[in-house]
């Protein structure tokens, strides 16, 4: 991206904005270089962004309720995705349907519900995504399908997941209208293992995978895993990925400030890298997480001897995450979400708190331009994630203190643009 300067116009008046949007922004610090055709970006610790360029947001939308409209209450928001005219689909994984929304968030009409017939969701449905051929795409590793909805909420077709090729952990549908996912190997009977790491494929409107568009490496969370279980490391290296308007993957491992991109045919064009002090995880950390590790298990209905049983799988890694997430902003930026370690949570709090460990990612979103350098940060609502964009309305799941979800719309403002 460019970074704004003042309008230019005639005289020595036109020159005082210059000089001082000069001023206000330091000279990148970074460095550039090719090694083999690849673009290599790393970034210093100072931003380019001078105090009057910084990007903020504002939330210009709120749709839920505590006690109110049923069609307005959420049980777990799971994923959400707009259309271009503003209408948000959210898939609340309780209810089992998807609910659609106006640009004004009036409720329209429910898409789906329990089951495993046509048209209908299982409990490992996992995302709703909004195609721009006018489709909305569900897919349901229950059911072992992907739902094709028609926007008013009429089932127009499906198509199959082939388990056996490994477990689609995560799903996206681009701008340019492919339906991509990534693919997870499991050591389990009948189910690629995939020991080279996730592949990031395009499926078509059949379910064929046509493209393979990066190769991610083999997340560490999981080891061992079997019909019998697995053992879980907490913080261990996981890959991040998301895809820009024009089709270009972003992806990395969370261990280091080390961001891939491939080009739209999978070929790799840029790294993008920045030094960051790795925050160890302390033994405190680890028994708060094994403690909130219990509690869930326990409100799954799992029984205490296999909790236990589980828990004796759980180990940590050394040091957290380097950051928390990947997403793509306005003007093709890379957003890369802070992490803030215990330590710091307490160094941050007014008075003494209990640790959650939740709250290690951080409401800060370090900010980076097309060409990978590093701009300067904005700053989330607490509790907010990012889910997709649409111009500069930016939408998300935001949590309040008492652990009520709500759909969330904030305005990205850039100082320069128009209607900013």
């Amino acid at each position: 991206m460019k970074i704004p300067n003042p309008l230019l116009s005639i005289g020595l008046l036109a020159a005082l904005p210059i000089l001082q949007a000069c001023e206000r922004s330091p000279a990148w610090e970074g460095t550039v270089t090719d090694s083999a055709g690849i673009t290599l970006v790393h970034n210093p610790s100072v931003p380019l962004w001078g105090e009057d360029e910084a990007w903020t947001v504002t939330e210009d939308l709120r749709i839920g309720t505590v006690a109110g409209e049923q069609q307005y209450q959420f049980g777990t928001i799971i994923s959400l995705d707009a259309a271009e005219d503003g209408t948000v689909y959210v898939l609340d994984l309780q209810a089992r349907n998807i609910r659609a929304y106006d640009a004004q968030g009036n409720y329209l009409r429910t898409i789906g519900g329990p089951g495993g017939g046509p048209g209908e969701f299982s409990q490992q449905t996992m995302f709703v995504g909004w195609h721009p051929r006018g489709e909305i795409l569900v897919p349901d590793l229950g059911n072992q399908r992907v739902h094709r909805f028609a926007p008013e909420g009429d089932l127009v077709g499906s198509f199959p997941i082939q388990m056996q090729a490994g477990v689609p952990a995560r799903w996206e549908v681009s701008s340019d209208g492919r339906t991509l996912a990534q693919i997870r190997g499991m050591n389990l009977p009948g189910m690629a293992a995939l020991e080279e790491g996730d592949p990031i494929v395009v499926f078509d409107t059949t379910g064929t995978v046509v493209d393979t568009v990066a190769l991610l490496p083999k997340g560490q969370t999981l080891e061992g895993i079997s019909e019998q279980g697995a053992q879980i490391r907490v913080f261990a290296p996981e890959p991040l990925w998301d895809v820009d308007p024009a089709g270009s993957i972003y992806y990395a491992m969370n261990d280091r400030y080390r961001i891939l991109v491939n080009d739209p045919e999978g070929t790799l064009a840029r790294v993008i890298t920045r030094d960051v002090e790795p925050k160890p995880v302390e033994e405190t950390d680890r028994n708060a997480i094994r403690g909130l590790m219990r509690e869930q298990y326990r409100e799954f209905g799992v029984p205490p001897a296999q909790v236990e049983q589980i828990m004796q799988g759980v180990s940590f890694a050394d040091f957290y995450p380097a950051f928390g997430n990947l997403f793509i902003g306005p003007e093709e930026t890379l957003w890369v979400q802070r992490v803030q370690s215990a330590r710091e949570l307490a160094a941050g709090a007014e008075e003494e708190v209990e640790f959650d460990p939740r709250d290690i990612v951080s409401p800060e979103w370090e900010i980076f331009d097309a060409e990978g350098r590093y701009l300067g940060v904005v700053t989330l609502p607490d509790g907010f994630i990012p889910f997709t964009l649409k111009g500069d309305a930016m939408y998300g799941i935001w949590t309040d203190e008492m652990d009520v979800q709500y759909v969330m719309r904030l305005r990205v403002n850039r100082p320069g643009r128009e209607g900013a």
